[in-house]
């Protein structure tokens, strides 16, 4: 099925929950010939991936001295730094119409308007001459999908190494030692591009790649407001008990579990990874299974190199029992 009809929203507002619930609620309206395209700020926040532990990712402390927001998104992926020098994008079209190939053609026919040659690398990232200027993550539920990501155009980089944490590993298998070493903002290469300036270069790009008219909707309050400015929501409790973690190419496996009577009564997993339902399916295929060798036959993943790595994890940990 094609795209008819590209759905365009503007948030004006700069609070984070707002933003993320309106995106949430957006996914619930899309029909089945239509895009929708949002475009929305947040001042001062640090947003994590749905499925990551907050006091591992954030400064929580100097956050909360500096007033610097925490917010929780719905997708995959790690942590990143918003203010408003950078620039959110969302695309949410029915499953059968999502095409991230395209998508990432929008953007990157915006920035050669500014004479920015922008390619994707590695698991979610663009980049210009070897620097990240986008992160990116990406949800699918039972009927929709999501496609959303950061533009950073003249962010102050310094906050992110600020108030994010090093994650040692990551930063190794990118050849850097901070996170202001592998991005850049996309204004020293165009001063004339601005949040502003891009944001009709942005509409009419979509509108050529998707050979779709664009039709200005207006924003509004929602329902989910609640749940995205929650404790529980934002800050998931800690677990003690076994820990089986490691670091791969396509994110971060860190799985904690409580055993009682050597049966997983509990299980909290923190990753970066960008399937937020595969974590979920990691959830359910450990919790009430007996950790021995039995649970090795039992685990069966949608993604085999993921339920290949989960195996030799729970297998060297069997070991050391």
């Amino acid at each position: 099925m094609s795209i008819n009809l590209i759905k365009y929203y503007h948030s004006d507002n700069f609070n984070p929950y707002i933003n993320l619930s309106f995106e949430e609620k957006l996914m619930s309206m899309v029909n089945e010939d239509e895009l929708i395209f949002y475009l929305w700020q947040n001042e001062n926040t640090v947003v994590i991936g749905k499925n990551q532990c907050a006091k591992d990712q954030c400064n929580l402390e100097l956050m909360k001295k500096d007033n610097i927001t925490l917010a929780r998104r719905s997708s995959g992926g790690g942590a990143v730094f918003h203010d408003l020098g950078n620039l959110n994008f969302t695309f949410i079209t029915k499953s059968e119409n999502f095409d991230i190939k395209k998508n990432l053609e929008v953007i990157k026919l915006a920035l050669k308007k500014y004479n920015i040659e922008a390619y994707f690398s590695g698991r979610n990232d663009l980049l210009v001459d070897g620097f990240k200027i986008s992160g990116q993550a990406f949800l699918k539920t039972k009927n929709s999908c999501l496609h959303h990501g950061t533009l950073l155009i003249d962010v102050d980089l310094n906050n992110l190494a600020k108030y994010l944490k090093k994650d040692e590993d990551k930063l190794k298998s990118h050849g850097v030692k901070s996170h202001i070493q592998r991005v850049k903002n996309l204004s020293s290469f165009n001063e004339t591009l601005t949040v502003n300036s891009i944001i009709d270069v942005l509409k009419e790009s979509i509108s050529i790649i998707y050979n779709s008219k664009l039709e200005n909707k207006n924003f509004f309050d929602n329902e989910l407001l609640e749940k995205y400015c929650s404790n529980s929501w934002l800050y998931r409790l800690d677990l003690d008990g076994e820990r089986i973690r490691e670091r791969f190419e396509y994110g971060l496996l860190d799985i904690k579990f409580k055993l009682i009577n050597d049966i997983i009564n509990e299980v909290k997993i923190n990753s970066d990874i960008m399937d937020v339902n595969l974590i979920e399916e990691i959830n359910t295929q450990l919790i009430n299974q007996s950790f021995d060798k039995s649970l090795l036959d039992k685990i069966k993943l949608s993604d085999k190199r993921i339920e290949s790595d989960l195996k030799k994890m729970i297998k060297g940990r069997l070991c050391m029992i």
